[in-house]
């Protein structure tokens, strides 16, 4: 299965977290010799690595300023050179840089988070531990909380679980310890470690609405419904007055599909408290989902007379005032957006508005000038401006909007990826190889890349047994994935391997019920024989997505 582009973006900021470190060989510096002194050095260091970050070398600049801080007894060039080499990916010399900051700032707990986080990293799970629980005894109040938030954004699973599992171990009775370890399961999807850990949570402290909320939302993850919407209804019932249980109960039952109960249930809420910015939110959210624009308007204009969320209600405004063509309003709303998760939306939305009033040209000089402000989020901003493009049907001007951004910020992988996903969907499967490969020239363990080219192999070409090696690949990486297990059920099935086949495909069925999924569960039972399943499957993957374009071609060629 392909890998595809998130439409619904959101800014993903670096958390600042500090660090302190055991020595690292130190990245080589450039000579001094020449200089009237280190100060001479430092000053040609430093001038070196601005002028490489503005003509966006990320990699020269990080080299020039590691070398300038080794040269400065400031911290806070330390600190600067440490951040520059994290966003770079280079963990190793981000804790080299952490350890002299360290030397100079011993106290700044800035540093010793990113020696913790840098640690974990790297896999060095019983150092990074032990610094995390030093963090503790001087962090007072939800520290086990702000850990593995922290954790989870800065670390993979395998890193961030097993550093918080020896954390906990240290403190068995603490149902804090075993929550923030539930909170940091959940977030990488593992659900059963969240729901147990949860559960020990509220074995240690039987009336904490935080922990019984963690359970049903990891019970929900687990695919356990009926359970996670009893456990919360219980303890409404119990607890009528209590605003968290009754909005946790309420959002459950928006992920479960029950949209009526849970407008019943948000309603409730606003009689009782009608100024709840949570309710406000998000009954404005189930109308705007269910296209009562009116309503929808209401209720976020309310919202943001509580003057909470307020960019919220201004972006999710402007999309009512969009969906109702209210165009100039919507532009109005959307530039009203000054901060937040919803600041970059706004901004990929303001072109949107843009380019459906025929204003094209007024959509890229938009983009082109907030890239120019805000040349951080310069990927994140052209792969959106790309998508605009193509879905208005202009893949011409989406192709040159990717040749921007890679000009901007040559070899870069996320780029090549979205724009190897247009080129396979515009017929030129050649181009979007290169684009793969380019990628995996840079990172061959990618699993996404290899996925991608494993099954654009598998559909374009007949060289099965290549696609093979590579989507294995991305399976060993991400055992999983969905989509890469539909992948390999695919291939297996080009093979002539229908048993394997159709045990990828059924796995990867029942952890995603994607109509291309469907599609080729559908065609692969139907070719062994099994109509009647392939018919049962069919039919209901199209009752969810009628209009499919997969689906539709597997029932034109096998008419289940």
């Amino acid at each position: 299965m392909k890998m595809y582009l998130h439409t619904g973006l959101a800014c993903a900021a670096l958390v600042l977290a500090g660090c302190s470190a055991s020595p690292v060989q130190s990245p080589p510096l450039v000579s001094s010799g020449g200089f009237s002194g280190p100060e001479q050095a430092l000053t040609y260091h430093v001038f070196l690595g601005e002028l490489a970050l503005q003509r966006r070398d990320l990699r020269t600049g990080v080299q020039q300023y590691a070398n300038a801080a080794q040269l400065s007894t400031d911290p806070a060039l330390s600190e600067y050179a440490t951040l520059l080499a994290y966003k770079d990916g280079d963990d190793r010399l981000a804790l080299d840089l952490t350890h002299h900051w360290l030397q100079l700032a011993p106290k700044d707990n800035n540093a010793r988070h990113f020696e913790a986080v840098l640690n974990t990293r790297l896999g060095n799970v019983n150092t990074a531990a032990s610094e995390f629980e030093s963090l503790l005894q001087d962090m007072p109040g939800e520290n086990l909380r702000l850990i593995s938030e922290l954790l989870g954004q800065e670390t993979a699973a395998h890193q961030g679980l097993a550093v918080m599992q020896k954390l906990v171990a240290t403190q068995p009775q603490s149902p804090q310890a075993h929550f923030a370890l539930g909170q940091l399961a959940l977030h990488y999807q593992h659900a059963p470690l969240a729901v147990d850990e949860a559960r020990r949570a509220l074995t240690l402290k039987p009336d904490w609405d935080d922990a019984l909320v963690l359970e049903a939302r990891a019970l929900l993850a687990a695919g356990k419904n009926n359970q996670a919407l009893k456990l919360l209804k219980a303890r409404a019932q119990t607890k009528p007055d209590n605003l968290r249980v009754h909005l946790a109960y309420a959002a459950v039952l928006v992920q479960t599909g029950q949209s009526v109960l849970a407008q019943v249930e948000f309603a409730t809420i606003l009689k009782q408290h009608p100024d709840d910015p949570e309710a406000l939110y998000s009954l404005g959210l189930l109308a705007l989902q269910d296209n009562r624009l009116p309503m929808a308007r209401d209720y976020f204009a309310r919202l943001l007379k509580t003057a909470q969320r307020n960019d919220a209600a201004r972006y999710f405004l402007g999309n009512t005032a969009e969906l109702a063509k209210r165009y100039p309003e919507a532009l109005q709303w959307y530039q009203q957006v000054h901060g937040g998760r919803h600041w970059l939306p706004a901004q990929i939305s303001v072109a949107r508005v843009l380019i459906s009033q025929d204003k094209p040209d007024a959509a890229r000089s938009y983009i082109d000038e907030i890239v120019g402000m805000d040349s951080d989020d310069s990927v994140q901003f052209r792969i959106a401006e790309a998508q605009l493009f193509s879905e208005a049907g202009d893949n011409k001007t989406a192709l040159q909007v990717f040749g921007q951004g890679l000009t901007e910020n040559s070899g870069n992988p996320d780029l090549l990826y979205a724009r190897a996903l247009l080129r396979e969907n515009v017929g030129d499967a050649l181009a979007a190889e290169s684009d793969l490969r380019r990628i995996l020239g840079q990172q061959p363990d990618n699993a996404d890349a290899l996925n991608a080219l494993g099954y654009m192999l598998a559909v374009h070409s007949t060289r099965y047994e290549e696609a093979l090696g590579y989507i294995r690949k991305a399976l060993q990486l991400k055992p999983d994935d969905p989509a890469i297990i539909d992948s390999m059920g695919w291939v297996e099935y080009r093979l002539g391997n229908y048993t394997q086949a159709l045990g990828y495909l059924r796995k990867a069925y029942a952890q995603l019920a994607d109509p291309e999924v469907a599609a080729h569960l559908t065609e692969v039972l139907w070719v062994t024989g099994d109509k009647q399943e392939a018919r049962r499957i069919w039919s209901s993957a199209l009752k969810q997505h009628p209009g499919d374009t997969a689906l539709l071609k597997v029932g034109r060629r096998f008419s289940p």
